[in-house]
């Protein structure tokens, strides 16, 4: 399976009437949670799914750990987690230095492996529909959903966030107006609701 991206616009400063840059950024189907995970794993070695859920508990255990003991974590093939902190620099008149209010943790932050990195070279990719600062062009998503339903019965919002790489919102948006413009009519309620074509629409 590909990787998907979708091209957006980096935002420039009120005001500003330099053009701006595009850049690409993945596109994200959903989450996978630490069961799925664990079943993954499972299957790829000979631990049971309890005793790697047990392992994971363990690890998180050992990163606060380490890491408030101010050290770093490097995992060999994953990469180095690290802390960031946050807190307001002040001076302080009285020992003539600066003291710091209220520091805390801001995040845990990753520093990937050269070797993960290198892992995903050979990974096709696949570009998404390009849509900069644009309303959704009609004409891309008829074309796309006539194709698609000439294969498929039913549409799924995945399905749909995959087939014109859109973000949830997007994806969202864009199943709302189909239905209320009469193109798709919706059945099925919670993880089971598909998307089907109305006669004369997507043919």
């Amino acid at each position: 399976m590909a990787i998907q991206y979708r091209i957006q616009m980096t935002p420039s400063p009120k005001g500003s009437k330099e053009q701006r840059n595009a850049h690409i950024r993945p596109v994200t189907s959903g989450v996978i949670g630490t069961q799925q995970v664990c079943e993954e794993i499972a299957y790829k070695c000979t631990l049971t799914k309890p005793d790697i859920v047990a392992v994971l508990t363990a690890l998180s255990e050992v990163l606060q750990s380490q890491l408030s003991q101010n050290h770093s974590v490097h995992l060999d093939g994953l990469g180095t987690f690290s802390l960031s902190l946050k807190g307001k620099v002040e001076a302080d008149k009285k020992r003539k230095q600066l003291r710091v209010k209220n520091p805390r943790v801001r995040s845990v932050l990753f520093k990937s492996e050269g070797q993960l990195v290198d892992s995903f070279a050979d990974e096709d990719f696949k570009e998404g529909t390009y849509l900069p600062n644009k309303p959704i062009d009609e004409a891309v998503v008829q074309e796309k959903l006539t194709t698609y339903f000439s294969q498929h019965r039913s549409l799924r919002y995945s399905e749909l966030r995959n087939l014109l790489v859109l973000n949830e919102y997007d994806t969202r948006n864009l199943l709302k107006r189909l239905v209320e413009k009469g193109s798709l009519k919706r059945e099925g309620r919670g993880g089971a609701t598909v998307y089907l074509p109305v006669p004369g629409h997507f043919e």
